[in-house]
């Protein structure tokens, strides 16, 4: 009985490493899919979904809040349209259906909007 109750602890344990371990690939893939939860504010001008983000303002709106937050902290005085992220909008990973243009597009847009929003607040 005994040698039966180690060999099934080893197999689980065993299926337990390699789940894990599945787990850990597909989270490698996650950050370019992941997608933050909506600043204060992205409701004001943005009219998505949890279910169905728009990347390219979830994005946008998402760093140019932070950038904001950052700026109006240490005194810096210089508009959105200004800043590296307005300038050259990061690639956040898939943006389906829309070609890369409209995603720059959308995105500084969006950015605009959450650098005026976080600046000020």
């Amino acid at each position: 009985m005994k040698i039966v109750r180690w060999s099934m602890i080893l197999i689980c344990a065993g299926a337990m490493l390699s789940s894990a371990g599945g787990a850990g690939a597909q989270s490698k893939s996650a950050p370019a899919e992941y997608v933050p939860l909506p600043d204060p504010g992205y409701g004001l001008y943005f009219h998505d979904t949890v279910a169905a983000p728009n990347v390219a303002t979830r994005w946008g709106y998402h760093d140019g809040w932070t950038d904001g937050r950052r700026d109006r902290n240490h005194g810096d005085t210089h508009p959105a349209q200004e800043k590296s992220h307005y300038l050259t909008p990061p690639d956040h990973g898939a943006h389906p259906g829309m070609m890369r243009d409209q995603y720059e597009k959308a995105y500084r847009a969006a950015y605009a909007h959450g650098y005026e929003h976080g600046s000020r607040l």
